[in-house]
């Protein structure tokens, strides 16, 4: 499995972790979700096509998502 990983400055604490997380688990081709508020980044395992849909819905969900 491919990883990549986006930044996501607004994601500030644990609950946005969730809410990101839960945004994108369920997308086809992400196979696990790592979420770091601390950092500020999220690290998808799963197939790099679903990059875009990824990014999507963290916008979706309210979160900025830096390239």
């Amino acid at each position: 499995m491919d990883e990549y990983t986006l930044e996501v400055p607004d994601m500030t604490c644990e609950g946005c972790e969730i809410v990101i997380t839960g945004a994108v688990a369920a997308l086809p081709g992400v196979g696990r979700v790592d979420t770091d508020a601390t950092t500020g980044r999220v690290t998808v395992h799963g197939d790099p096509s679903a990059k875009p849909r990824v990014r999507d819905a963290i916008e979706q969900a309210g979160y900025d998502v830096l390239e």
